[in-house]
């Protein structure tokens, strides 16, 4: 039990860093997370927030990962989708919270957002693959092009094909770049290296758990 609510802490505390770290790149305007990045493009059409829309998103992910065979419980499709809504709604409040507190204006601070961005989503993935068996719907989605693919760096490309076609067909539609730049290269890249490193130094022992990634 002890282990179990420790656990648990351990996943609400990467869910939270997650939605930051999302916040910092978002902010900083110097490019997104592929996801985020179309989250941020919906929500110029949609009368949705950027969370509301990444939310939309997730759940358009879990019907593509069906579609796709991907296996699901009830209990499973329940907890992911709540993961899904309390992840969005993080991201608008610590959007809201950024905009009340501090916005940069000046390059080199912008370029520090977004390394901090970085650095909380690499930490917040390194905690959350440890500390549960339950996924957001685009980790399934990511799951199910790497068993399609059977490998997961082509499947990581198809995966994050979707997102970023969608970005790419309002940008076109806009005429206006939003959320695609030079972070979302970076993390499309630069992610699996930090993960790496910090799985070297964040080590959360759970024997039982089902990896996510097993065959």
């Amino acid at each position: 039990m002890r282990r179990l609510s420790l656990n648990s802490l351990w996943f609400v505390c990467s869910i939270m860093l997650n939605a930051l770290g999302n916040s910092f790149m978002i902010i900083a305007n110097l490019g997104s997370a592929p996801w985020a990045t179309a989250g941020e493009n919906l929500a110029f059409i949609l009368p949705f927030s950027i969370g509301g829309c990444i939310i939309l998103l997730n759940i358009l992910s879990f019907l593509l990962s069906y579609l796709m065979k991907i296996k699901f419980t009830i209990e499973m499709i329940i907890k992911s989708i709540v993961l899904t809504f309390v992840f969005g709604i993080l991201v608008d409040l610590f959007l809201y919270i950024h905009q009340i507190v501090y916005v940069p204006g000046e390059t080199v601070v912008r370029y520090l957002y977004l390394f901090i961005g970085l650095s909380l989503i690499a930490v917040a993935l390194c905690i959350y693959f440890q500390s549960s068996n339950v996924y957001l719907p685009s980790d399934y989605l990511l799951k199910a092009f790497g068993k399609l693919m059977k490998n997961y760096t082509l499947g990581t490309i198809y995966c994050t094909a979707i997102p970023l076609s969608i970005s790419i067909l309002i940008i076109l539609f806009r005429q206006h770049i939003t959320g695609l730049g030079p972070g979302t290269l970076l993390f499309m890249f630069g992610i699996g290296f930090l993960i790496d490193l910090f799985n070297r130094w964040i080590v959360i022992p759970n024997d039982s758990k089902q990896k996510m990634y097993s065959a």
